[in-house]
Parts: structure tokens; sequence; C-alpha cells
């Protein structure tokens, strides 16, 4: 980002202008021949002047930034070195038309921002030589109230920042209140905003706001008027807009990787007109980032009332318009709601998302499209128009594969069923991130799944990112979970020997992603130590999910809440527990120590959530006091707190259940699992008649938060034992022949039991020695 005395610059106009000057030089100095032509100048001598020769250096010499003698075919040093010399057709030099307009544009908001700052020197000038207490005045920039149009002008979309400096350097001085400088931006730049530098600086010209316009302005004050004052903006003022979305593409978009950053900010700050779709996507950029900024202006009312605009804006304008721009707009809104709670909202709006994947033909790879010339009324043609460009088609692709990604989160936490099964999508895995901003097209790795086996169509990992593997793991924990909620007869020893064998095959898929992963990457932690100042946040978040499908797995052996003969406990499953454990907390320490807390999502905050209370069942079971460990989870997620609120309330159960267990005055943490078993069975009760009646039960806090604490780890549940339909204790016989069963019953208790390390079921070693 460029800046200039605290004014922000687009970093897309910087960028642009640094190629442009780059290309016209790289020409220059590669086709300047070193031959001379001779003219005469104005005097009528001779001079001398370079001329440019039409060929170019060969591609070999360029690398080698050796002088070429551009012989054809070949030149010399490649005919002598038997190397193929390649001449490349050489670029036009030159600007595109109309940039020099653009760039006259940019100086002319400019020179209004240094006319801004020269009247704010003035002020501080005036009031210290006064001796009077700073006013919160509000500065404008023209001599007349002006009247804002609500669309861009064809003729000059860009947006005009001339009454805005940025709030983010610690010279910004809180007492400039800006006036609303987004409504300011949706109209072309005017005359009298356009002045010369001199105006600065010559503090004896004429003030060119009068008093009495200062007096009638309205102006946006989020920091001295009260929430019921504040006018109604859709958007915050330019400069805080522009800093939002910057911070999207920093802590939002590199782990939910569904946005290209120069196609957004061209389509947001460029020199287009930005339409509505585009515009109710900034507004979901507006309300998940709004957490992370630090700006004065920003109070708690003007951010509620910021984020309640957006979030209505975005879901009208999806349920009315179910296009791509809508899409990615719910998703990026959903990844704000599910980081405040796992609620009902959070369910209601992934189901939308989900439908509208499926509607659009997202969920699929297209090869053909059907468009009509009419606006024919059919259900068919609600499916998304062929994409323009490789970008927009792989944008299509992360919409679907986020979709999958945040319905797998949400529904491990709080639910049993996908909304969104992958065995119905039919997607290849998401390029690499730099290959997507390329817009370079490639094949990635692509399975289809049929009835019976998967086949592989496409193999290529060379150009798989962080964000294919996370959709990867999420793939096996997909599975996890479907497969801890089928119907098990936990007495017969056929079943769990098929049981036994299926969840070895999940543990093997894990071990093999987790091999495959490239290079260093696959040690995460060693990577934080070799390279502390490194951002890998995406990486991070990656082993973060690995950790979460492992203890997912592994828990279902570890603490079953219910044993028999033929299924017992697994010591070697409590050690993989516990060793994934440790594992997260080795890589939170190292984000900790290397500050980047702040750019995980809440998908890390669930993470850590898995893993304390793994700890907490793990003394459950074994009856033993909790690992110290867990306060360190506890804090690290009150400190995500600060910008996911679902981390904050994680945070605060997991206090209340610890402290209650560890002061004596309660109940043991035994107490609890059992109480949150209790819980369980209670509401997956179903009637035998619908005449029979039908009870509530008034449960406390504690008890509701003994069920979130310990739920996650109820295998097998009772709505998954096959037979259903009995209550618990349930009467079973032991493996063995007919007349032993005949002889001796015995009940599946619900009973945490220590497992024996010697007759463990699960005979090879957990991968984290």
């Amino acid at each position: 980002m460029s800046t200039f005395n605290g004014v922000q610059v687009s970093p897309t106009d910087a960028s642009e202008l640094e190629e442009r000057n780059s290309s016209v030089s790289g020409s220059d100095a590669e086709n300047d021949d070193p031959g001379t032509v001779e003219t005469l100048d104005d005097n009528g001598n001779p001079s001398k002047k370079r001329k440019r020769s039409l060929k170019i250096s060969c591609e070999l010499c360029k690398t080698r930034k050796v002088k070429c003698d551009r012989v054809e075919p070949a030149c010399g040093w490649c005919a002598r070195n038997n190397r193929i010399c390649v001449y490349k057709e050489r670029q036009k030099p030159g600007l595109r038309v109309g940039y020099g307009r653009e760039l006259e544009e940019k100086i002319n908001r400019l020179e209004a921002l240094l006319q801004v700052m020269g009247r704010r020197l003035e002020e501080h000038i005036v009031d210290h030589n006064d001796g009077s207490q700073h006013r919160p005045t509000p500065l404008r920039m023209t001599s007349q109230p002006m009247q804002y149009s609500t669309s861009y002008s064809q003729n000059d979309p860009r947006p005009s920042s001339a009454s805005m400096a940025s709030q983010d350097t610690p010279t910004a001085d809180p007492r400039w209140v800006p006036s609303n400088a987004y409504e300011r931006m949706q109209y072309p730049p005017r005359a009298q905003d356009a002045m010369s530098i001199r105006s600065v600086v010559d503090t004896s010209g004429q003030d060119l706001t009068s008093h009495s316009d200062r007096a009638a302005s309205t102006a946006w004050y989020p920091t001295s008027t009260p929430a019921a004052l504040i006018p109604e903006s859709e958007l915050p003022p330019y400069d805080l807009l522009y800093t939002l979305v910057d911070l999207y593409f920093k802590h939002i978009n590199p782990w939910s990787p569904i946005l290209d950053r120069k196609a957004t900010l061209d389509a947001f700050f460029g020199s287009q007109s930005m339409d509505e779709a585009d515009r109710v996507l900034m507004h979901a950029v507006v309300a998940t980032t709004l957490r992370f900024s630090k700006d004065p202006r920003l109070t708690p009312e003007s951010r509620s009332q910021f984020h309640d605009i957006s979030r209505q804006k975005i879901t009208l304008y999806a349920l009315d318009n179910p296009n791509v721009r809508a899409l990615q707009a719910l998703v990026i809104l959903a990844v704000d709601i599910l980081g405040t709670s796992n609620g009902q909202q959070g369910w209601n709006l992934l189901a939308l998302i989900a439908r509208n994947v499926v509607q659009l033909g997202l969920e699929v790879e297209k090869g053909a499209y059907l468009e009509s010339s009419t606006a024919y009324p059919s259900a068919t043609l609600l499916e998304a128009s062929q994409p323009k460009s490789w970008i927009e088609s792989e944008e299509r692709r992360r919409l679907c594969w986020m979709t999958f990604v945040l319905d797998r989160y949400a529904t491990v936490a709080t639910a049993d069923a996908f909304i969104l099964d992958e065995r119905e999508m039919d997607r290849c895995l998401p390029c690499r991130y730099d290959l997507f901003s390329r817009n370079e097209p490639v094949e990635t790795r692509w399975r289809r799944r049929t009835a019976l086996q998967t086949e592989m169509l496409v193999n290529k990992p060379e150009n798989l990112g962080s964000f294919s593997y996370h959709c990867e793991v999420l793939g096996i924990l997909s599975r996890i979970h479907r497969f801890l909620h089928q119907p098990l007869d936990i007495t017969r020893h056929s079943d769990i020997q098929r049981w036994r064998e299926t969840y070895r095959e999940l543990d093997g898929e894990l071990n093999n992603w987790l091999q495959n992963l490239p290079g260093e990457y696959g040690k995460i932690s060693q990577l934080c130590h070799s390279d502390p100042g490194s951002r890998i946040s995406n990486w991070i978040m990656l082993h973060a999910a690995f950790v979460t499908s492992v203890i997912r797995l592994h828990s279902s052996a570890a603490y079953p809440t219910i044993k028999s003969p033929v299924f017992t406990p697994s010591y070697h499953a409590i050690q993989r527990c516990l060793g994934a454990v440790e594992s997260l907390r080795e890589i939170a320490q190292d984000v900790l120590n290397t500050g980047m807390l702040s750019l995980l999502g809440h998908p890390f905050a669930f993470a850590l959530w898995v893993s304390a209370r793994a700890l907490l069942v793990h003394a459950a079971t074994m009856e033993c006091e909790i690992d110290p460990k867990i306060t360190f989870f506890i804090s690290t997620l009150e400190q995500m707190g600060q910008h996911w609120q679902v981390a904050r309330e994680y945070a605060r159960i997991l206090n209340n259940v610890v402290q209650e267990g560890s002061t004596g005055s309660g109940r043991t943490f035994t107490a609890m699992r059992r109480t949150a078993y209790e819980l369980n069975i209670l509401i997956s009760k179903r009637p035998r008649s619908v005449l029979d009646p039908i009870t509530t039960h008034t449960a406390p806090q504690n008890e509701l938060e003994y069920l979130e604490i310990f739920d996650f780890f109820n295998y097998p549940r009772l709505n998954a034992i096959a037979g259903n339909g009995f209550d618990p204790p349930v009467v079973v016989s032991p493996a063995g022949n007919a007349a032993a069963q005949q002889q001796q019953p015995f009940r599946a208790t619900p009973a945490f039991a220590i497992p024996n390390p010697e007759s463990d079921w699960l005979i090879f070693k957990p991968p984290y020695e």
C-alpha cells in the first residue's frame, strides 16, 4: 500500500503505474540500438539521434543480461553453444488510451487531500495561538451544500477521495470528522474540488468554506454524536471503506479465498462503474471486517448500524437476485455469522447458500451452458451463465468448495446431517491462489464418485494449494462424521469387526493426507520456527482442521459412553487424541509467538474448543485431575474472542466447567459427563404413541454447559445403536457360543471405563511420537 502524508492510495493504481513505468523503461532499454542517425536541429547544425531497431534480444541473452548480436535465425552466442535461440515479438511501448486523464484525476484528488490537511494545520495554529480548546468542527471542502447522486457517472466513474485522509496512521487527528465520504464518492469530482498546492501553504488565502456553510452542513459523527443522531448511511466513509476491504484480504481471504484481490479492488475502486451486485458484495466485506478495524470513528453504535444495514441489504438482494455475486456475498456473510454463534441464523443462511449452489449449477463442472435470447421464465435457466474468464470460473469453483467447508464445520459442531452432500458434488479441487490470480488455467485433482467406487480423473498435485488440502481433509472429516452416525449393534462381534475395519481405513486416509502435504508444510511447527515472520495462516488453519478430524475419529474408540464385551475403549486411541491435542497446543503457541492469532478464523477457534473438551472428557473417563494445559486453550480462545464472539463463548463455558470441577465444591468431571449423557438420553427418546404424555425438563445453566462440553464425545449415541427403541441400560449378551449367551446376560452400561493397554484391539502406534 502506497501512502502520502497519511493518505491512502489504492494499491491497484500504484501497481498499475509501476507496471506501466517498468514496461516502458524495459522496452526502451532493450530495443535501443547503439547505431545513430544524423539530423539537423533548429539552427541547422547536425545532431545525432539514437535510432530504434525493430529487432530485440533473444530470450537467453535477456536472461543472461548480456548484449545480443540479434542475428537470425540464431544469435552468435546461441549458435556457438548449440542452444535454441528464440525471438519474441516486441511489445508495443507506451501507455493505454485515457491513462493520462486518470493520472490527472488522481492528482486532483491528492491536491484536494493536501488542501484539507493544510486547513487542519491552519486551525491547529490558530487554536494554539489563541489558547482555546480544540473544537470538533466538521470540515467541508466546498462552499455550498451538494446534492449526491446514487450512481456513478459513466464519464468519470472513479470514486473521488477528495475529502479523505487515512485513519490508520498515528498522526490521524480525531478532531477531524469527515462528512459521509462514501456518498461523495458516488458523483464525479467537480472543478472546484481541484486546487493547486500553493493554496495549501498559502495561509493568507481566503477560507474555502464559510462558517455559515459549516454550521449548515451535515457531517458524520461516529465519535461525538449519539447513535440516534447518526445519519443513516449505507456504508462507511470512503477511506475507512478502503481500509475494511484491505483488512478482508488480510484476515479473511487467506483461509476463505473465494475472491481475487486485484479483480475485487478493480470492481470496488476501479475506473468502471460499480453495479448493484458489486455494492452488495462490498456490504458483505464491510459486515465481516468491521470486527478488525480499530478506527476511532467506529463506535459500538455505528458498528452495529453498518452491520445491520449490510446484512439486511445482502439478504434482500440475494432473495430477489439468485446470481453468483449474491452467493459470494452470502458466503462472506456466513463467515461473519458463524463466527458470532453457531445458532439458528447460521443454519438458515447455510441452507439458503447450499440451495443456491445447487440451483445455479455450481456443484458440478460444466461443459455446456444454456441461454435464452428472450426473458423466458424457466427454472432450468436459473443456472449461472458461462464464465467469461478462468478467474471467474475458478471463483465459482471456490465458492462451491467454501460452502462445503462452512457446512462441514457447522454440521460437526451442532447437527447430524450435512446440508451440502459431497457425494452429490462433481467438482475438481481449487488451484493454488497464485495460479488463480494470474488467470492461468490449470488442472488439479478431480475425484468422481460413483455408487460403487471413487474414480480419479485428474491428479496434478503441483497445482494444489492450502485451500485444496483444506477441502480434502474436511472431506475425510465428512466421512468420519457420517461413519459415527451409522447404526451399530455393539452386541454383535461381526458388526464390531466391520466397524473396526472402517475405523482403520479412515485413520489411514488421515495419515496419507498428512504425508502427502507439500514439503515443509507437513510440519507446520517447524515452519513457524524457521521463519517467524512468515504469514502462513492458511496452512495453520489446515493443520487445525486435521487435528479436529483426528480427535473426532479416535475419541469414538477412546471415550465411548457405552461399552460391551465386544465394544471396549482403546488405550492407543486415547494416546492419539492426546497427541493431537498437544500438536495443536504447539501450533497455537507458535501462533501467539509470531503474532498471527488475529489472522486465523473461527474454524481455528473450533479446533481449540474441540481440543480443550478432549482434555475434559479424558479427565472424566480416567477419573483424574484436569490437564493444566487447558488454561492455555481457554486464554487463547479469550484472545480470539476479541474478533470472533463464538470463541469468547467457548472460553466462558470451558472456564465455568473447569472451575466447578476443580474446586471440589461441585460435581466431578465424571459426574458432569454422566449428567450430560442423561440429558442426551432424555431429549433423544421417542414416544411409542402420539397419546403418550409430553414432559418438559427444566435444566439449569451448568447442566446445559455439561451438554455443550461432553455431547461431542457421546458415542455411540442412542439413536445410532441398532435396535433403537429401548431404554438404557441395554441388556446384551457376551461374545461366544450360544449357550454362554443364554446363561449369562450382560448390560451395555453408560460407564466410562479405563482401557487396558495390554488387551487393546488397536495394536498400532500413534503417529505423534
